[in-house]
């Protein structure tokens, strides 16, 4: 059901959640707090609930560590991974997009803001969050090194969360309101809204059914899929005014789902990781 670190979509425009993103929902949903240190077999029990292997488990743990998203303690025999704070941050920010109300640009009517940086390739891992940011804040990539949002945006949250990188200092951001006539265009070159109304649907069809997700074990497995899928699509969503937006736009819909879903899944998915956690202090 997932992609596994060795594996490619064959479909463009079928993306399924990877294990690093699903662990990254986990981190959102349950760890934001306080934090908990996990054995890398609660890592493997909560992945193995979508049929991720525990190979495949072990391998994406190793790597979300090198780009500092997790950070690794030992306790005896025993490895156990917590969320660095650069990855709390990420989570944070994913979950006010996820679950807040607001969609649509803001500030004056017509008016862009526009995002330029060069980061050198010696900082890849700075260049690979600031992008995941910028697409989060609903930013779109122009042309290469250059963003846009419809709206005002106060970028001040996003680059101090990437302070200690020192993105900031490579970002140029400004407003301005387009002097040509075909906004559609630019949106068109900037946003595959086509495609995004196919993977829109895509979710329905997945999701709009008696028995969603059947392959996955349990209200844990299901919810923190859910919610990933959800974000997959989010992400990669515009805040866009709805007069620049297809007709039948089909993500109004697909939110309403995805509430309907969560809200079945969540009460008992917090008590099945609550349990993840028990015997991970076991261990």
């Amino acid at each position: 059901m997932l992609i596994t670190p060795h594996q490619q979509t064959a479909e463009r425009t079928h993306r399924m959640p990877t294990p690093q993103s699903v662990l990254m929902t986990m981190l959102g949903r349950y760890c934001v707090d306080d934090n908990p240190p996990i054995a890398t077999s609660g890592y493997i029990d909560v992945l193995g609930r979508i049929d991720v292997s525990e190979h495949a488990t072990r391998l994406t743990v190793t790597r979300m560590t090198e780009r500092g998203l997790l950070e690794r303690q030992r306790r005896g025999r025993i490895a156990y991974f917590k969320a660095t704070e650069v990855a709390l941050n990420v989570v944070r920010n994913q979950d006010r997009r996820t679950f807040e109300n607001s969609t649509g640009p803001s500030g004056p009517e017509g008016v862009w803001t526009i995002l330029s940086f060069s980061m050198p390739e010696t900082q890849r891992n700075e260049r690979h969050l600031l992008r995941r940011r910028l697409a989060w804040e609903g930013f779109g990539l122009l042309r290469d090194g250059v963003w846009i949002a419809p709206g005002d945006h106060d970028l001040g949250d996003v680059l101090d969360q990437l302070l200690p990188t020192g993105v900031g200092r490579r970002v140029e951001a400004f407003t301005a309101y387009p002097k040509f006539s075909d906004v559609k265009g630019m949106i068109s070159r900037t946003w595959q809204l086509d495609e995004l109304t196919e993977r829109y649907e895509q979710f329905l069809g997945e999701w709009d059914v008696p028995t969603p997700a059947p392959g996955v074990r349990d209200a844990l497995g299901k919810d923190l899929l859910l919610i990933t899928s959800w974000r997959q699509l989010l992400r990669e969503t515009p805040r866009l005014p709805a007069a620049h937006l297809p007709d039948d736009w089909p993500a109004e819909r697909c939110l309403e789902l995805f509430r309907t879903l969560h809200a079945a899944y969540d009460r008992e998915a917090r008590d099945l990781f609550a349990g993840v956690l028990a015997r991970s202090a076991q261990d």
